[in-house]
């Protein structure tokens, strides 16, 4: 018998990691991408344990990594300066900023050595569950397994006529990565909250911080393109050495949650974003779409494509579904907050993520181990 094949529409994060790990593993691997250049948008990538893993795993994580900071506590901190709750790591459980562009191109030269073939300018609209991609000059290719992971607007799934529900949320934000400078903490990350808007501060590299500024979308000071700093120093006067620092940032100003009622058709599917996409509030939208990839690749590698399929979405939807819940909860408790009742706020966040079961719920994707020896009993 021949190669296992399979056509990936999408040459994101989750479309590469997915394409390098199934190469390794000895599949002939093609990966669609509709941009005319392989390049990745955006600033920081949040980093937990479960990414980590990931990256190790497929043998990109000693380049993605490469003259990164470990983070060694993540603190919550309101408008009074009050610390409202503190994550520490380890080097069992790990987190860091990895710049995008770097993780990024660590992954295109794993895909490359591992054999991937990548076609740019190749925009996939349309797919078959019989396992088959349809590109926009009427092109159509053929496989064992045709996978989207094409991002929230998803050709692929909306294709397919899964059904599922896309939710455009009321927040935004703008992401930028700024120069470091000498007076800047080491090993602390930093989330501060004043009102309805956040700025998150943390180590990426020697060279580099990251910093992501959160706002409700009718907030148009706020989200302004270019940045209005002057509304920013307004509500975090303290954080003017950070603030004057952002040059150029990316704006997004409505974040998406994707809600689809399966993840695979026959030999069709969706991944990442397609598939779950939502608000960055956990910092897990990366991670969650590369420990699905990598989750899909083991299953593969164990089981014909059918079984394979159902033993990949059992195994993932629990954790993405509760991740996507906690992220809403936590975007709720930052942005839609009673006015009424915001001198509580402080307090009652205190007390909550204090509580082991919440800090447990607000985790479970960093805890994913792929292809753990209980899921194969399933």
């Amino acid at each position: 018998m021949g190669k296992k094949e399979i056509v990936i529409a999408g040459a994101g994060l989750s479309g590469l990691t997915l394409g390098t790990a199934l190469a390794q593993r000895g599949w002939k691997v093609q990966i669609l991408e509709r941009a005319a250049e392989l390049r990745e948008i955006g600033a920081g990538l949040y980093t937990w344990e479960n990414g980590l893993k990931v990256l190790e795993e497929i043998n990109v994580f000693a380049e993605a990594s490469e003259q990164v900071e470990f983070i060694t506590e993540l603190k919550m901190i309101d408008e009074n300066q009050k610390e409202m709750h503190a994550t520490r790591f380890s080097a069992q459980n790990r987190f860091c900023v990895i710049p995008r562009k770097q993780v990024y191109g660590a992954l295109l030269k794993a895909a490359a050595k591992a054999g991937v073939e990548i076609e740019t300018s190749a925009c996939a609209v349309s797919a078959d569950p019989s396992g088959a991609i349809t590109l926009e000059n009427g092109r159509t290719l053929r496989a064992d397994l045709v996978v989207g992971a094409d991002g929230v607007h998803s050709h692929v799934r909306k294709s397919l006529n899964m059904k599922h529900t896309v939710e455009k949320m009321n927040n935004g934000a703008l992401r930028a990565l700024i120069p470091r400078i000498e007076a800047d903490e080491t090993g602390i990350a930093v989330e501060h909250w004043s009102g309805y808007r956040r700025i998150g501060i943390a180590p990426s590299t020697d060279e580099f911080r990251y910093i992501y500024l959160t706002a409700p979308s009718m907030d148009e000071e706020g989200l302004s393109d270019p940045i209005n700093k002057e509304a920013w120093l307004s509500s975090f006067p303290h954080l003017e050495s950070v603030i004057e620092r952002i040059d150029t940032s990316r704006l997004d100003r409505h974040f998406v949650y994707i809600y689809a009622s399966t993840w695979a058709m026959n030999r069709a599917a969706i991944l990442g974003d397609a598939a779950h996409g939502m608000e960055p509030n956990l910092g897990q939208g990366a991670g969650v779409s590369l420990t699905s990839a990598l989750e899909l690749a083991k299953q593969l590698e164990r089981d014909d494509i059918d079984a394979a399929l159902g033993k990949w979405e059992k195994i993932m939807r629990p954790t993405v579904e509760k991740t996507q819940i906690w992220s809403r909860i936590y975007g709720s408790a930052a942005s839609n907050w009673p006015k009424e009742l915001l001198s509580l706020r402080s307090e009652i966040i205190s007390k909550a993520m204090d509580a082991e079961s919440i800090d447990g719920m607000m985790s479970i994707a960093a805890r994913h181990v792929t292809g753990a020896a209980v899921y194969t009993q399933m």
